[in-house]
């Protein structure tokens, strides 16, 4: 879902957003925003009625930081180009920007409660209440550019894909401070498990899954049924779904009773533009030059 660009945001100095694309998977709300910031001082009100950890994605000239006092800067030791802040629900915060000519990043909504529970991850409420400012974890910021990307410029389209990363990056977060346990290697679902995952997918080529469907058929989290799943298959499940629709779509290519935007349909994607791109992207050439190649 994307808004139009707003004149102003709301007890805002200096700012004037010009793009705000918004997407949820697993409950979590991501929303993208680019910013223009008139040259001098800049700021905009952050205080949030949620949860919210909110990752700076490119800034254009000057230094962007969060306040919790809109004339004192936030205290840090990270001094890199891009940062992360989480505020917890009724926190009074800022951002603050100094001669930044544009800001673009990615905001994330997290009801920990309800998360709790989807992601079937224990969450340390103490901890959650608790603010971190301008800080930086480089996975934390490799998933929510991954995620931003699929607001703005959605690639496979696949719900699967969006609730992997975010449950990727939310147990990523409430993990943050934690002593890192030695890695072991990851163990692969059992036969049931698999044959069970698999055949929801096959049947289901048309619709969209979701990483909870599969954790629960599987009896597992969802971050430990998507590591498992690819220690089994050397895939991760969106991939894996997505290799299932574009081996679908080459059965009825060669079936030639459907159109390709029936096609399309018929396997999973929103239009033809969408399983064109996707075809190119795995097979290496388009639908229909992959099936004049193979006509007899």
């Amino acid at each position: 879902m994307r808004e139009a660009p707003q004149k102003k945001l709301v007890s805002a100095h200096g700012v004037q957003l010009l793009r705000h694309d918004v997407r949820t998977w697993n409950g979590v709300t991501v929303s993208v925003v680019d910013m223009e910031c008139r040259p001098g001082r800049a700021w905009s009100e952050m205080s949030p009625r949620n949860n919210r950890m909110s990752i700076v994605l490119e800034q254009i000239g000057g230094r962007v930081e969060p306040r919790t006092k809109i004339d004192q800067p936030c205290p840090s030791n990270w001094s890199g180009p891009h940062h992360i802040d989480y505020v917890p629900a009724g926190m009074r915060a800022w951002g603050y920007s100094d001669n930044v000519r544009r800001v673009r990043g990615v905001d994330f909504i997290f009801d920990f409660h309800s998360l709790e529970s989807t992601l079937r991850e224990r969450v340390d409420f103490q901890k959650v209440e608790t603010p971190r400012l301008k800080f930086f974890d480089n996975r934390i910021f490799q998933i929510g550019s991954l995620l931003a990307s699929e607001c703005t410029e959605p690639g496979e389209g696949s719900d699967l894909y969006g609730d992997s990363l975010v449950a990727a990056i939310v147990v990523d977060f409430l993990r943050l401070g934690n002593d890192r346990a030695p890695e072991t290697k990851q163990g692969g679902l059992a036969p049931w498990q698999l044959k069970r995952a698999k055949e929801f997918m096959e049947a289901n080529l048309s619709t969209s899954v979701r990483l909870r469907e599969l954790a629960d058929l599987t009896r597992l989290s969802q971050s430990q049924f998507g590591r498992a799943f690819k220690a089994s298959t050397g895939l991760a499940p969106h991939h894996w779904q997505m290799n299932l629709r574009i081996n679908r779509a080459q059965q009825l290519l060669l079936d030639g009773e459907l159109t390709l935007a029936q096609i399309a349909l018929v396997t999973g994607f929103s239009e033809q533009s969408h399983l064109t791109r996707v075809f190119r992207r795995i097979v290496g050439v388009s639908p229909g030059s992959w099936r004049r190649d193979r006509r007899i």
